[in-house]
């Protein structure tokens, strides 16, 4: 709940935190994240562990125990999305399942749980260190050669999703991704196309310290992030990291962000439609899936999609998300 403007947007303003040591990233990858970019870190896992995941998600597909997926963020159900097997499949089995190598996945899961808590830490997201033990998404996808996945984003306000809003006690906090190509070519397509910004936020992305999540931008030359929250007197709110109030309506209401939000602000947008541009304050940066590479960034902030597969082989990755708690709707 947002009792107090102005210390939320105190709040939200980035400082740079120490991590314990050992630390897995270096503080800029954090700095990079907190205002709205993507990192990429080559070599997070070593080549044989990189192997090792790469003839698991192999075996695994060979036993037919990948599907194809749709987009979860999207108002359309996914069984309506029109995804084949020429698209974007992921494997329908747990990751802790005993199938294929299991003691493979565990490595990767260890070593992603110390990632998380770092960043826990980091980013200053206290309940990502608490809500992963249980609500962190893992899995493997694959993509057969031509296929591709359109621009999305991760995560949304609930107050955006309709019927599926607030039905969850976790939310997706941040977007990872971990490549198990070997030496594979620019020419080869599917690189992730980022819509990162174009010049660094002076302010957190994402969410507040309170949890209200992002909604929107305003401003040019110094973008600020706009999230939505509650007042004192429990009327929805748009706001700025400043403190300035952006839009808002009666508690109890919940018109689309649109019709309530002040000249100025730019909502965000995962899905364009075709040929579109990108929106003001976007830079599209494309990165190739190396094995060994790791992405991670915020799930709010920063749409994406996966260019067509040119290469005659699968492109395969590991991905996932790491969760925060909600506030209380």
């Amino acid at each position: 709940m947002l009792l107090c403007l102005l210390a939320t947007a105190q709040a939200a303003t980035p400082t740079r935190t120490a991590v314990a040591k050992p630390q897995l990233l270096p503080a800029e990858a954090w700095d990079r994240i907190r205002t709205g970019r993507v990192h990429v870190e080559r070599d997070f896992i070593d080549a044989t562990l990189a192997q090792r995941l790469r003839a698991d998600a192999t075996l695994l597909q060979e036993r037919g125990l990948f599907r194809p997926d749709g987009l979860s963020r999207l108002g359309e159900a996914r069984e309506r999305q029109g995804f084949n097997r020429g698209d974007r499949q992921t494997y329908a089995g747990g990751w802790e399942a005993s199938e294929g190598d299991s003691a493979a996945r565990r490595l990767l899961a260890a070593k992603l749980a110390a990632l998380r808590r770092e960043a826990s830490v980091a980013l200053r997201r206290p309940s990502l260190g608490r809500a992963g033990a249980v609500a962190d998404e893992r899995s493997y996808n694959w993509y057969e050669p031509g296929a591709s996945l359109r621009r999305h984003g991760d995560e949304f306000h609930e107050e955006t999703k309709g019927p599926k809003g607030w039905l969850l006690p976790t939310r997706r906090s941040l977007t990872w991704l971990l490549y198990l190509n070997k030496e594979w070519r620019a020419d080869e397509g599917g690189a992730l196309r980022a819509y990162e910004r174009a010049r660094p936020c002076d302010h957190a992305v994402g969410a507040t310290d309170d949890g209200d999540v992002q909604v929107g931008w305003v401003g040019e030359d110094r973008e600020v992030p706009v999230f939505l929250g509650e007042d004192e007197h429990g009327e929805r709110v748009l706001y700025d990291a400043t403190g300035r109030v952006r839009g808002g309506c009666a508690a109890g209401v919940a018109p689309p962000l649109a019709t309530i939000a002040d000249a100025g602000v730019r909502l965000i947008r995962g899905s364009l439609d075709r040929n579109e541009p990108a929106p003001p304050g976007e830079a599209i940066r494309d990165i190739r899936p190396v094995a060994g590479t790791l992405l991670l960034f915020d799930s709010v902030a920063v749409p994406h999609e996966v260019l067509a597969v040119t290469a005659e082989r699968p492109r395969v990755a590991c991905t996932g998300w790491f969760h925060e708690l909600l506030p209380p709707p």
